[in-house]
C-alpha cells in the first residue's frame, strides 16, 4: 500500500468516490471530511479516495499570447 495523500486544511481535492470537488476539513475516526467549496453540508469519504486537483496549466493548453483560440467559422 502506498502513501496516502494528506491535503492542507481548506485545500480543494477531488473525491473519486463521488466525483465531487470538496474542501478538506480534517480527518476524524479514519474518515476524510469534505465540504463543498463556498460552504454547505459536509460529507465523508475514505482517505484512499481523495486526490489533489490538477493545476489549471495541466487542464488547458497554454496560448502564447494569453488569449484562447477562436473557433473556426
Amino acid at each position: 500500500m502506498g502513501t496516502l495523500y494528506t491535503p492542507k486544511q481548506y485545500e480543494q481535492v477531488l473525491d473519486r468516490r463521488s466525483g465531487k470537488v470538496g474542501e478538506y476539513m480534517g480527518t476524524y475516526a479514519g474518515s476524510i471530511h469534505l465540504r463543498p467549496p463556498g460552504g454547505g453540508c459536509e460529507w465523508t469519504t475514505d482517505p484512499d479516495r481523495i486526490e489533489p486537483l490538477s493545476p489549471v496549466s495541466e487542464l488547458e493548453p497554454a496560448h502564447p499570447d494569453g488569449a484562447p483560440p477562436r473557433p473556426a467559422l
